[in-house]
C-alpha cells in the first residue's frame, strides 16, 4: 500500500526511539540542567517492547515503510538491542536498518551482536575531535577517542556505509569542520555535518548560532576542491559533495530546508507516533497495542494520519519565528533526532 500525505510525499521511512536515557548531556539535545538527577524518565512498563515494536514496524511496512532507523536517547542503553534488529530482519518488505549511536557503547561485543543480528549500518555521532571542545558539547567524561574507538570496532567487523554526524554551532566547533574531514579521510566514512537546530524548547537556539551550510563549504574549500555529486534526492536529508579523499553530507535544515522530500514519521519509546521533528503534538498508538494488538484498526490510523499530514515547519521557520507563533515543540532526546 502506498500512502501520499497532503503535499505528495510517501511513507517510506520509520524512526524508533528504543529509549529516552542518555549518556551524553549535550546542549542541543540534553542539557544537564533540565535532565539531571531529579529528572524523571520513563519507567520500564511505559515502554515498548521489543515484540510490539516488531508487530509496528510490521504494520507500517504494509503502508510502505522500507527503512527503519532505530535512536534515542542513546539506543545502545537499551539491553540486548541487538535482539531487536534480528525480530526486524525478519520482514522482508525491510530493506535497511540502521542505528545512530554515540558510539562509546560499542565494543567489540556490541558490533559483532550487532553484525551478527543483520544491521545494515551505523551512524555515529561526533561533533568535535578536540577534548576540550568535545566535553563542552557532550557535558560526559567521555572522550572523543572512546567514540573513535567504537567506530574503529564497527569498520573492523565489516560495516559499511558508515556515517558521522557532526552538529555544528557557531563559536563552539566551527573551527573543526576541516579537521574533522582530514582526520578520517582515510576511512571509508561519510561525514555529514548538521546545521543546529531548533528542536525543541531547552536547547537555546537562535539563528545567531547558526553555521550554515554555505560557510560550511567555504570552510572547506580553504583546503580541499570539492565537487557536488547529490542533490536533496527523494527521502534524502542531506546534500552530498566529493573531496580529495572521499565524501561529505551537509544536512541544512535551517538554511536549506528539506521538507518536500521528507518520508519519515518518528515513533517515541512509548509509543507517541510525530509526523515532522518539529511537531508540538504527538499521537498515542497504546490504544491499538495493549491490552492486545489490533492490528488492523492501528494500518487504518496510521493511513489516515499520514494522509492528514501538512507539516512543513522547517521551509515555514522564519515567518512562524517573526509572527511569534513558534509551538512549544517535543525534545529530541524523547522523540528520537
Amino acid at each position: 500500500m502506498k500512502t501520499l500525505d497532503k503535499k505528495n510525499r510517501s511513507l517510506k521511512d520509520i524512526r524508533i526511539s528504543v529509549t529516552d536515557k542518555c549518556n551524553f548531556r549535550c546542549g542541543y539535545c540534553m542539557p544537564k540542567d533540565i535532565y539531571n538527577s531529579s529528572y524523571q524518565f520513563l519507567k520500564k512498563a511505559e515502554i515498548l517492547s521489543f515484540e510490539e515494536i516488531e508487530l509496528l514496524v510490521n504494520s507500517f511496512s504494509d503502508l510502505g515503510v522500507e527503512k527503519v532507523r532505530l535512536t534515542g536517547g542513546e539506543p545502545l542503553l537499551r539491553k540486548n538491542i541487538h535482539k531487536l534488529v534480528e525480530r526486524i530482519k525478519v520482514n522482508n518488505k525491510i530493506k535497511d536498518v540502521c542505528i545512530t549511536t554515540n558510539g562509546v557503547l560499542m565494543t567489540k561485543e556490541a558490533v559483532n551482536n550487532l553484525k551478527l543480528s543483520g544491521l545494515d549500518r551505523i551512524t555515529f555521532s561526533l561533533d568535535s575531535i578536540n577534548e576540550s571542545s568535545f566535553k563542552k558539547i557532550s557535558d560526559t567524561n567521555y572522550t572523543p577517542s572512546d567514540v573513535i574507538q567504537g567506530i574503529e570496532n564497527a569498520l573492523s567487523a565489516g560495516f559499511k556505509n558508515t556515517k558521522i554526524n557532526v552538529v555544528i554551532k557557531k563559536g563552539i566547533n566551527d573551527n573543526e569542520i576541516v579537521d574533522i574531514l582530514s582526520y578520517f579521510k582515510n576511512h571509508d566514512i561519510e561525514i555529514r555535518f548538521i546545521e543546529f537546530m531548533d528542536v525543541g524548547n531547552t536547547n537555546d537556539w537562535s539563528f545567531e548560532k547558526v553555521f550554515g551550510r554555505d560557510q560550511i563549504l567555504n570552510e572547506i574549500e580553504k583546503k580541499y576542491t570539492i565537487k557536488k555529486v547529490k542533490d536533496l534526492a527523494q527521502s534524502s536529508t542531506s546534500e552530498v559533495w566529493s573531496y580529495d579523499y572521499g565524501r561529505f553530507g551537509i544536512i541544512s535544515s535551517v538554511t536549506k530546508p528539506f521538507c518536500t522530500n521528507c518520508t519519515r514519521m518518528r515513533l517515541t519509546c512509548d509509543g507517541k507516533l510525530y509526523n515532522c521533528l518539529f511537531s508540538s503534538n504527538g499521537y498515542d498508538i497504546m490504544k491499538f497495542i495493549r491490552p492486545f494488538y489490533m492490528d488492523d484498526k492501528l494500518i487504518n490510523f496510521l493511513n489516515n494520519l499520514w494522509k492528514s499530514r501538512d507539516d512543513s515547519y522547517s521551509l515555514d521557520r522564519k515567518k512562524l519565528i517573526t509572527v511569534n507563533k513558534v509551538k512549544d515543540k517535543a525534545e529530541m532526546s524523547y522523540i528520537g533526532g
